[in-house]
């Protein structure tokens, strides 16, 4: 456990069964120390976990998973100005805007290598109350 006390970067001991505070103050080790130190720390933790049967896998959702889950998570409108969304630009994480908004903020901030590609409603904008 990483703490900040009182300006001082300290460490949690507790886990590793030694008798003190269980803090430790590394703000007066070098950089390089407490890189050291704080990667040390974490792998005895995890040696811990994993004796202790934890599951510490690390496991990228499938990409199918991911889009779906951002399309749910969409609402259909301009992020800009909350107006029904007209078009998608990739270049700006696929964010969403009416024709008014895309121009003007791209035009403001020189954008002219971002293209606009028009956005379709779908059956699951219905719950918005939009028009299909």
């Amino acid at each position: 456990v990483f703490l900040v006390s009182s300006g001082k970067a300290v460490v949690s001991t507790q886990s590793t069964g030694k008798k003190d505070s269980g803090i430790r103050d590394i703000s007066d080790m070098t950089e390089a120390e407490q890189v050291e130190y704080l990667l040390r720390k974490t792998a005895e933790e995890a040696a811990l976990d994993l004796r202790a049967g934890a599951d510490l896998t690390i496991t990228d959702p499938p990409e199918e998973a991911m889009r779906q889950e951002e399309e749910e998570d969409e609402l259909p409108w301009c992020c800009v100005c909350n107006r029904d969304a007209e078009v998608r630009c990739a270049e700006c994480d696929n964010d969403l805007y009416c024709k008014r908004c895309f121009k003007e903020g791209h035009d403001e901030f020189d954008l002219t290598d971002h293209t606009p590609a028009i956005f379709k409603r779908t059956a699951r904008h219905k719950k918005y109350n939009l028009e299909l």
